[in-house]
């Protein structure tokens, strides 16, 4: 009896070794995969917060003043011409030359001509596609400063071609066209613009 027990013993304490390291490797291997998976939580966190950070973010273009359109025509008729004004304000600034983009439908309304009710300024029109640009000039007869004050400085004329409801917007901006206030220095400030709908019957 005691031989056997003797026998025994060191096959037990082999056994217990093996079995004490089994669980040290397999806590260790355990301990090691989540400290892993911590790390790898904490880079993909500071790249994604990185990424979040480098992204830009958009803006929208701060502007002073405005130039808007106005309809002054109470009834629109198909054989009627559509007057419409351009307001502004310039918002205290001396202004030398302004430029406008509108857009609007060429196939049912046609662009006729805009004439500017100040005689210090001269207006261009060009047309294109389904944009008009006005581009107005001081001219060098009056040295007087020409601050504008929410007072009709255009007046544009239309002629429509269709019955229906029709957008007219003044752009803020259309490829490398802008709307915008030229001042004595040169500056340039972009003011705010609107849209109208006109119905014509």
């Amino acid at each position: 009896m005691n031989n056997k027990n003797m026998e025994n013993t060191p096959n037990n304490k082999i056994y217990i070794y093996i079995l004490a390291i089994f669980l040290a490797v397999f806590i260790g291997s355990g301990v090691f995969l989540v400290m892993n998976n911590k790390k790898i939580n904490n880079k993909e966190q500071a790249v994604s917060t990185s990424v979040a950070q480098d992204k830009p973010t958009p803006t929208s273009m701060p502007t002073k003043g405005l130039i808007n359109l106005k309809n002054n025509s109470t009834v629109n008729k198909v054989n009627s011409p559509i007057n419409l004004s351009l307001m502004a304000d310039s918002n205290g600034e001396n202004v030398t030359a302004f430029d406008t983009v509108i857009s609007y439908d060429p196939v049912s309304i046609d662009f006729v001509k805009a004439d500017s009710n100040n005689p210090s300024f001269k207006v261009y029109s060009y047309k294109k596609d389904n944009r008009l640009t006005l581009t107005v000039v001081k001219t060098g007869l009056s040295s007087e400063p020409s601050v504008f004050k929410g007072e009709e400085i255009i007046k544009l004329v239309f002629q429509p071609k269709a019955i229906g409801s029709f957008s007219f917007k003044v752009l803020s901006s259309f490829e490398k066209e802008t709307t915008k206030f030229v001042n004595e220095k040169t500056e340039i400030i972009y003011p705010g613009v609107n849209e109208i709908k006109v119905t014509v019957n």
